[in-house]
């Protein structure tokens, strides 16, 4: 049947214009194999920087992030994140720490846009590593990779009580297992999902997020390859810390003072609290109106305070309200008030030992330059100043 018509229209001369249309029908069919939907990223096709096509209203894909936390550890950053996700326009990926800037980096864009949540292109994806905070090289990184765009958060706080916070950590961690490339890779493989453009991207806030663990410290990692784990820091504090059989306040002062007695600049608790130091790598590709700079004391004892100038740096509606806390006595800290997030866990807050007053005002007087560094290149003092 189909040959006869065929033989008619050919007939009527129409031959040409059928077999023009044929050719353009397979040419299309080929065009919409090669080229992606609208909002998903063809890495061949797209060279790193400029993330994703634009994307219709209703479309929703794992996008790169438009904003980054990269740090500072131990100052918070758990508590901003688990803060920040009720909010409904901003979403993070499922683990609490991707690591791709400095584990994962040979593993390619494509990989660091699969760890992304699926998002709309009116909501923001976040990503959290607070270790990116002191490589140098990170900065360079991002600007290149993502966009020169990108805005990047980081949380800082007293960094004496930040050293303490940092070694009351390591030390809990360090028989755990829970830490460490190693283990990340262990969990990497749980949270692997695909967009569609049905899906409810609000599904991200779900049971499976708020059980994720991937702590972001790399004692395990020290211990196996018998370096040092942060990066430029080349010290031995860590090590004498994990083997250091003393009280914890003596183990304390091991891995802060050097054999004088003197700070030990190159131990890694120590390095971390430069704020100014190594926000100057920062600044050398992002402007200051690019940086928001999260006050963590203030966070402790404010929380929507200084939601609200996150809110104002990503231009996003009010969300965040007084009302919207109250204070947990039994945990001591503040806590989202039902529905919108399970309060943190109790691995968050733990006590610290009682360190000698002398030891205390030592490193008050080290980081004190510093501080006021950090004062003076933002316009601003902070909590613990």
């Amino acid at each position: 049947m189909m040959k006869n018509m065929m033989k008619r229209l050919c007939g009527k001369g129409l031959c040409p214009i059928i077999v023009w249309l044929m050719l353009a029908t397979l040419i299309f069919s080929i065009f919409l194999r090669v080229n992606p939907k609208p909002g998903v990223l063809n890495i061949e096709n797209n060279p790193t920087k400029y993330h994703v096509h634009e994307a219709t209203q209703n479309v929703s894909a794992k996008r790169l992030p438009q904003v980054i936390v990269v740090g500072v550890k131990k100052c918070g950053t758990g508590a901003l994140r688990s803060f920040l996700r009720a909010h409904p326009s901003i979403h993070f990926p499922h683990r609490m720490e991707v690591h791709y800037f400095d584990w994962y980096y040979d593993e390619g864009l494509q990989w660091y846009i699969d760890q992304m949540p699926c998002t709309t292109p009116e909501q923001i994806t976040v990503e959290k590593t607070p270790m990116y905070f002191v490589e140098p090289d990170i900065p360079k990184k991002i600007y290149e990779d993502i966009s020169p765009d990108t805005k990047i958060m980081m949380i800082v706080c007293d960094p004496v009580v930040r050293a303490i916070s940092d070694y009351v950590h390591v030390s809990e961690q360090s028989g755990s297992g829970r830490h460490g490339k190693r283990y990340f890779e262990l969990e990497r493989q749980k949270y692997t999902s695909n967009c569609n453009d049905s899906i409810d991207v609000n599904q991200q806030h779900s049971k499976q997020d708020t059980m994720t663990f991937v702590p972001s410290n790399d004692v395990q990692r020290l211990k196996r390859n018998r370096r040092e784990f942060v990066s430029p820091s080349r010290s031995n504090n860590v090590r004498r810390l994990l083997q250091d059989d003393d009280s914890s306040t003596d183990s304390f002062m091991s891995a802060v003072l050097d054999a004088n007695g003197n700070i030990d600049t190159s131990s890694a608790f120590i390095n971390f609290g430069l704020y100014a130091k190594h926000l100057q790598h920062w600044l050398n590709y992002f402007p200051r109106n690019q940086i928001l700079l999260v006050d963590g004391g203030n966070l402790k004892d404010n929380p929507s305070q200084e939601l609200q100038k996150v809110e104002k740096f990503l231009d996003l509606q009010p969300f965040f309200t007084e009302e919207a806390f109250y204070f947990n006595e039994t945990k001591g800290f503040y806590c989202l008030s039902k529905p919108f997030h399970p309060c943190l866990s109790r691995k968050k807050g733990r006590p610290h030992p009682e360190i000698r007053k002398d030891i205390i005002d030592k490193l008050r007087v080290f980081y004190k330059a510093s501080d006021e560094n950090l004062k003076t290149m933002f316009n601003r003092s902070f909590s613990w100043m």
